[in-house]
């Protein structure tokens, strides 16, 4: 088994990514049981993937357990447009699929201390438009990934009471592709394998009032992650010699660099378990997206700083999940979604192409001897955001349109 963790790890480091259309740049897809569930694992029967949900529930977990596995994510869309000339067209998103990697592990210290690590993914996003579409000056793709690695220690403090504390180590990657305007030419304006690493840390709380009610709440810090990467530029436009020399005196290759913060948030779950078999949890996660009020780009000389205001609000997100134990080798499980977009009217860019979203979700849990397989599909279901033009931005007058995005997840357990 320690071969089984190892590789999983591995498997982590070297396929770590995220999907689009996150609200925000935020994810949830921490284990198959978590994305079945909507996320409502706060305060129920936890597995090994606690670590990421709620580790006060460490405490709930006898012995040594593992647990590693995967979600595919796989947006489309399309954006509807038209330009200054009164050009209409339609630019769809380039088909991909997004693997999402996560990997726990737990051992029991004594009866009242516990230790747990995981590898998960709690930042991202990403995605591409064809290059000569009409909202290129504003951007045509973005990929922004990244991997936490959060041990943890919890404490049960008495028989009702755990708490748990942790450290997170996050790392950020950024590419951002946009079209730069020149006259009647344009640059193409690439930032490519900027990357850096982030401190943050974790606090968390469970509480079993009796054997049917339980609350769970966990804070998770911000992290300011300082990512330096290439700018690379390349002249697009017609064979003009004052118009290549205009490029070659102002736009030189060079290092460019991005803060990014990556914000708080406090998250909590309420559990009704009122037969063994059967439990129902609601939570809310509330995520400080007003500390994302920039995505400033320090260019290489000459370029000045490309300055990108966001201003993005604070939001909710609402979740519910039911699980039903319905043999003691199958487990049946549901959940729903309700997740706010943080992007104002006022500062509406393409960053996040969606508004507000419902996410509906199913799985099945498997469960033999030492082994547990969780099975999980989810359908995120966004409204569409309308754009007024804004010139000055690169935003044209455009609504997306049949947004979908489709998420396969496995989680394979064993308990030592």
């Amino acid at each position: 088994m320690k071969i089984f963790l190892i590789l999983s790890v591995i498997a982590c480091l070297l396929f770590q990514a995220a999907p689009v259309q996150a609200e925000g740049f935020g994810l949830y897809e921490y284990s198959a049981r978590g994305v079945a569930l909507g996320g409502a694992v706060m305060a129920r029967k936890p597995d090994a993937s606690a670590v990421a949900f709620n580790p006060a529930l460490l405490t709930r977990l006898p012995g040594v357990q593992a647990m590693a596995g995967i979600s595919l994510v796989m947006p489309s869309g399309r954006m509807d447009w038209m330009d200054s000339s009164g050009r209409e067209g339609s630019s769809g998103l380039r088909e991909s699929v997004w693997p999402i990697p996560h990997a726990y592990y737990t051992h029991q210290i004594n009866d009242d201390w516990f230790f747990g690590i995981g590898e998960f993914t709690r930042f991202g996003l990403g995605f591409e438009y064809p290059h000569e579409w009409a909202g290129r000056f504003n951007i045509y793709g973005i990929s922004l990934l990244s991997a936490s690695i959060n041990p943890n220690i919890a404490w049960k403090a008495t028989d009702k009471l755990s708490l748990a504390a942790g450290i997170e180590i996050v790392y950020v990657t950024l590419d951002l592709k946009k079209r730069v305007h020149m006259g009647p030419a344009e640059v193409d304006s690439k930032i490519t394998d900027a990357d850096g690493w982030g401190i943050g840390g974790n606090l968390a709380l469970h509480y079993q009032f009796n054997e049917n009610w339980a609350i769970g709440l966990q804070y998770r810090s911000q992290a300011r992650v300082h990512a330096f990467g290439n700018a690379r530029f390349a002249y697009k436009g017609p064979s003009n010699p004052t118009l290549e020399e205009m490029y070659n005196s102002n736009f030189h290759n060079g290092t460019a660099h991005a803060p990014v913060v990556l914000p708080d948030s406090i998250s909590g779950g309420l559990a009704w378990t009122p037969t063994p078999d059967f439990s129902i949890e609601v939570g809310a996660i509330w995520t400080h997206w007003a500390t994302f009020d920039n995505l400033n780009i320090r260019m290489p000389s000459p370029l000045p700083t490309s300055y990108n205001d966001k201003n993005w609000h604070n939001t909710w997100r609402f979740n519910i999940g039911v699980e039903y134990e319905a043999t003691d080798w199958l487990t049946l499980r549901a959940g729903y979604v309700w997740d706010q977009s943080p992007m104002t009217e006022a500062y509406e860019d393409y960053l996040v192409p969606t508004d507000d979203r419902s996410i509906y979700s199913v799985g099945l849990g498997f469960h033999w001897d030492a082994w547990t397989l969780d099975l999980a599909y989810a359908m995120i279901d966004p409204t569409d955001r309308n754009y007024n033009p804004d010139t000055a931005h690169g935003v044209v007058h455009s609504r997306t349109g049949a947004s979908r995005t489709n998420i396969v997840s496995m989680s394979l357990g064993y308990k030592f």
